[in-house]
């Protein structure tokens, strides 16, 4: 007989990140400043499993859309110490920010911020990422953003590689989405689950990360 599936608690919740390794002082600061000012942060929980990804596939170039302060940033880099991390953010105050939290983390040498619009840098860019996170579901106009930033991730995307988001459940509205963010991930999880070229899957953890690799 098949295990129900168990139902995460804030009971469970503060169990799981119990488990996690203490935080150094520039992820905490940034965790606590979150909690202070409302900033989102994907937590300490999706950050270890972020480092963990970087660090099993070694990539040697990483793209983060939607950067905020830079704590997601901060834990893709330091999975893979060889790698350089380019991420975007459209607000300037968190960009300044983020600056200041990889100068602290002693990666402002390989963490490149860019200010401005994460599609049009997409549209632009001729590189070729190992690792894509999508940290803008919530935040895009509409589905044909979502559409188009998941058709260019692709393009820009090594094959054998990564492509990730963050908030792939919505906290559960995507079993009946009401709001923009909503509609934006299912579609965006549309996108994946439809394309052959993908293996992909959702775990789980805190509000959903999408996880699927491009084939070889």
């Amino acid at each position: 007989m098949a295990l129900e599936a168990v139902q995460i608690t804030p009971q469970l919740e503060s169990y799981l990140e119990a488990q996690l390794q203490p935080r150094d002082p520039v992820l905490a600061a940034l965790e606590r400043e979150a909690e202070e000012k409302g900033v989102p942060i994907v937590g300490p929980q999706v950050g270890t499993l972020l480092c963990l990804f970087t660090g099993l596939l070694r990539p040697r170039l990483i793209l983060e859309l939607g950067c905020a302060t830079g704590y997601s940033a901060i834990w893709l880099a330091r999975g893979a110490p060889d790698a350089r991390l380019i991420t975007t953010e459209l607000d300037r105050g968190r960009a300044e920010r983020a600056r200041r939290s990889f100068e602290a983390a002693g990666l402002a040498g390989r963490v490149e911020l860019i200010e401005g619009d994460a599609l049009d840098y997409l549209s632009r860019t001729q590189d070729r990422f190992d690792v894509v996170f999508n940290d803008l579901l919530n935040s895009f106009r509409d589905e044909d953003a979502v559409e188009r930033s998941f058709r260019l991730s692709l393009e820009r995307l090594q094959p054998g590689g990564l492509l990730l988001a963050d908030n792939s459940l919505r906290r559960g509205e995507v079993l009946r989405p009401s709001s923009r963010g909503g509609r934006n991930v299912v579609r965006y999880n549309e996108l994946v689950a439809g394309d052959k070229r993908l293996q992909g899957l959702i775990i789980p953890l805190r509000d959903g990360v999408s996880v699927a690799r491009l084939e070889a």
